[in-house]
């Protein structure tokens, strides 16, 4: 199903154009019919960084999650969606994932397959979940997140026996209403790019709403399911038409923060004490005087960030080619610094970043009941709280694993409805770094057995 197939009134009745990204490739909607890219691309910069482009947010932090999670739920529960509270974090009712990736996965497989009913039809739900494949880029990109909070609408419809909620057309309304209204977006910057999408056994027509160089939200209509004599072919794999149509939304919490705050990067807007913590705890300030910089750091930061948004930062890219690069576009822009200088800077920012992510992670993890170990979903948990322990060393911290979490828990987290206290989240901590600390002095031992078994001579 491509999207110039299906009659969609609601472009028509809008003033949208259908175009073709003159760098991508991909079809995408526009109210502007001067525009050529599809906003999603390497020549589009961040556009809000210094410039919000969501109105009435002042705030920062948890307060501006919970304000704009607010806004998100009573918008669609004024249009007649039930609120649904979210699943826990580890899918202990899935056998093929051990994390909650996506709002969709609370229903995979049994509510997608027809078999069990949804909770309500059509809901709304701000998921929190967690994904790790990208935590390498977590810090350095200015965007990645390793936790986030999938704010979502869902509707699941079954033509064959007349019962449908609502299809594409209403969706998009729903989307472009809400984005406009609600949240004070500019219309003609909004774009809904065509991008097929697929997971968990299903997938179906999509559409990614792309505001300020920044993708907000996808709407995914949930209408095939994998099988091997399916006739479609999406991403290398077969599917077939299913009987549900599903209505499969993802709307990011922590973007639409960072839309809203316009700081340089997102850590700033949804942990803005953490960071502030970090930096005087190892003296930023200070560490940035003394490289007596010619350019303004604040500045740079900006310019880093919306460079970091078009340079694609991620999984598997290659460090030093990309510093090059950001030298590069910054001398460009009249930005003069050294690579040496740039490392020094970023490396330790980096760290910074990432730490209450992990953080935010961990704790929900934990709370959600989940004990470390070396298996499954436990191991996750470890290999988090070991990133966290390696780069409080890198930056020479003196906070101990459990002050880390217990400063998150009280800044960042609402604890009411985990399975664990936080008394029992700060004793499964202390015992990560112990083990942590533990592995390492086992690995010192043995690197000086093994030298001394290295004969003389040799």
């Amino acid at each position: 199903m491509t999207f110039g197939e299906v009659h969609i009134p609601f472009w028509e009745d809008s003033g949208h154009h259908r175009k073709t990204c003159s760098v991508t490739g991909l079809y995408f909607w526009t109210r502007d019919e001067s525009r050529t890219t599809s906003g999603d691309t390497n020549e589009d910069p961040y556009t809000f960084i210094g410039s919000p482009i969501i109105d009435g947010f002042p705030m920062k932090g948890k307060v501006l999650k919970d304000a704009m999670r607010n806004s998100f739920l009573n918008y669609f529960t004024s249009n007649d969606h039930t609120m649904v509270n979210p699943y826990p974090v580890i899918a202990r009712w899935r056998d093929d994932i051990h994390l909650t990736i996506a709002s969709i996965a609370d229903f995979q497989p049994h509510v997608t397959s027809g078999q069990v009913p949804p909770p309500a039809n059509p809901l709304c739900i701000s998921q929190p979940c967690i994904r790790l494949t990208d935590v390498a880029a977590v810090g350095r990109s200015g965007r990645h997140l390793t936790t986030f909070e999938m704010m979502a609408h869902h509707a699941f419809n079954r033509p064959n026996d007349e019962n449908v909620i609502y299809w594409i057309d209403q969706c998009v309304r729903f989307c472009d209403d809400m984005l406009v209204n609600t949240f004070g977006i500019n219309s003609s910057e909004i774009t809904y790019v065509e991008n097929p999408w697929s997971g968990g056994g299903n997938a179906g027509a999509a559409l990614e709403v792309i505001v300020g160089g920044l993708e907000l939200a996808t709407l995914v209509f949930m209408n095939l399911e994998e099988h091997e004599d399916g006739d479609v072919e999406i991403k290398g794999l077969k599917y077939r038409e299913m009987e549900l149509q599903i209505i499969d939304t993802g709307y990011g919490l922590e973007r639409f923060c960072w839309a809203a705050a316009g700081t340089p990067t997102i850590y700033e807007a949804i942990y803005p004490e953490s960071v502030s913590w970090l930096k005087e705890t190892i003296g930023f300030e200070s560490m940035v005087n003394d490289l007596q910089l010619e350019v303004d750091t604040s500045a740079l930061l900006s310019e880093l960030s919306r460079l970091a948004g078009i340079l694609n930062i991620d999984v598997g890219t290659d460090v030093e080619s990309l510093y090059k690069k950001l030298i590069e576009r910054l001398d460009d822009l009249n930005i003069k610094i050294s690579v040496s200088e740039l490392k020094r800077l970023t490396e330790p920012l980096s760290a910074i970043y990432a730490i209450p992510d992990h953080m935010h992670a961990l704790c929900n993890m934990l709370g959600d009941g989940l004990i470390p170990s070396n298996t499954k979903a436990g191991y996750l948990a470890r290999m988090l709280a070991r990133r966290v322990c390696r780069m409080k060393s890198d930056l020479n911290i003196d906070i101990t694993l459990p002050e880390l979490g217990k400063h998150h828990m009280d800044t960042h987290l609402d604890m009411s409805n985990f399975m664990q206290t936080e008394q029992g989240i700060l004793q499964l901590l202390d015992l990560e770094e112990l083990r942590y600390h533990e592995m390492l002095r086992k690995g010192e031992s043995a690197v000086r057995t093994a030298f001394q078994e290295i004969p003389k001579e040799a």
